[in-house]
C-alpha cells in the first residue's frame, strides 16, 4: 500500500513539474531581409492560444516546454518552433510571392535620399501643409510678413496631421540611411559575426543617424570593431538591448 501511494505521489509530482507553464518572449523575422515582421499570428497548438506580435516583432505567449507554436503570416510560409530551453523564441518566415527581377533591382538601386524624394512627390499635398518653418512671407515691395497659409497649416487638423505624415518619412528615411551605411555585409566582413549574432549585434548596436551621417569610412569601421570588443565580453547573452552604442 505505502509502495503504491509512493508511486502515486512520485507520478503527480511529475506530471506537476512536466505541465508547468512559463511565459516565453519571441521576435519573428524575414528569412530573407531579416526584418522584423509585424501582426504575425501566433498559435500554441496544445492550448489553442493565439496571439499576434506587435509592430516591433515582439510576442509575449504562456506555453510550456514541449509545445508547439505556430507562427502564420499572409503571403508568408508558416513556421513552428518548438519550445525548449531557448532564451528567445524566433520564427524566419519565408515570403511565399518572389518578386519580379526588374522590380527588386529596381528597389535595390534605389538610395535612401532617392526612396524619400519619392515619398515627398507622392505626398506633396501632405508635405506643403506639414511644413510650417516658412511662417514668414516675403511681399512684392519686400516687405516681410506673416503667411496666412502657413498660419492655417500649423493650427489646421489638416496641417496636423500632414505634419505627422512627415515625422514618418522623416523617420523612415532616417532608418533607410542607417540600414544603407550599417549594412550587413559591411558588419559581417568587419566581424565575421554570422546568423543570429550577427542580427543580435546589429539590432543592440545600431548607430544613430547623426553619427552615421558624420562618419566616414575609417570612423565607421573603427565603431564597429570597438563595438564589436564590447559585444564578445557579453557572448553567452542573448539579448543586449540594455547597452547603447558607443557612438551614441
Amino acid at each position: 500500500m505505502r509502495s503504491f501511494i509512493c508511486t502515486f505521489l512520485f507520478f503527480f509530482a511529475c506530471l506537476n513539474v512536466f505541465g508547468q507553464q512559463e511565459t516565453f518572449t519571441g521576435l519573428v523575422f524575414d528569412k530573407d531581409t531579416k526584418q522584423r515582421l509585424a501582426r504575425v499570428r501566433i498559435s500554441n497548438l496544445r492550448s489553442q492560444e493565439t496571439i499576434y506580435n506587435n509592430s516591433k516583432g515582439e510576442f509575449s505567449l504562456v506555453a510550456r516546454k514541449g509545445d508547439l507554436l505556430l507562427a502564420r503570416l499572409e503571403n508568408y510560409r508558416s513556421d513552428t518552433v518548438k519550445v525548449g530551453n531557448q532564451g528567445v523564441i524566433i520564427f524566419y518566415l519565408k515570403r511565399l510571392a518572389i518578386p519580379l527581377p526588374q522590380v527588386t533591382v529596381k528597389d535595390s538601386l534605389l538610395s535612401a535620399k532617392e526612396r524619400y524624394e519619392q515619398a515627398k512627390k507622392a505626398f506633396n499635398q501632405a508635405v506643403r501643409l506639414g511644413n510650417n518653418q516658412d511662417l514668414l512671407a516675403i511681399g512684392q515691395s519686400g516687405g516681410v510678413g506673416l503667411s496666412i497659409d502657413a498660419i492655417w497649416s500649423a493650427f489646421s487638423k489638416e496641417g496636423k496631421n500632414a505634419r505627422r505624415l512627415m515625422e514618418v518619412m522623416e523617420r523612415d528615411y532616417q532608418n533607410n540611411m542607417i540600414d544603407q551605411i550599417f549594412n550587413k555585409t559591411l558588419v559581417q566582413r568587419i566581424t565575421g559575426l554570422k546568423g543570429d549574432r550577427l542580427l543580435i549585434f546589429m539590432l543592440n548596436y545600431r548607430p544613430t543617424y547623426d553619427f552615421v551621417m558624420k562618419a566616414n569610412d575609417y570612423v565607421l569601421a573603427s565603431y564597429i570593431k570597438m563595438a564589436y570588443q564590447k559585444f564578445m565580453l557579453s557572448a553567452d547573452a542573448q539579448d543586449l538591448s540594455d547597452l547603447k552604442p558607443i557612438g551614441e
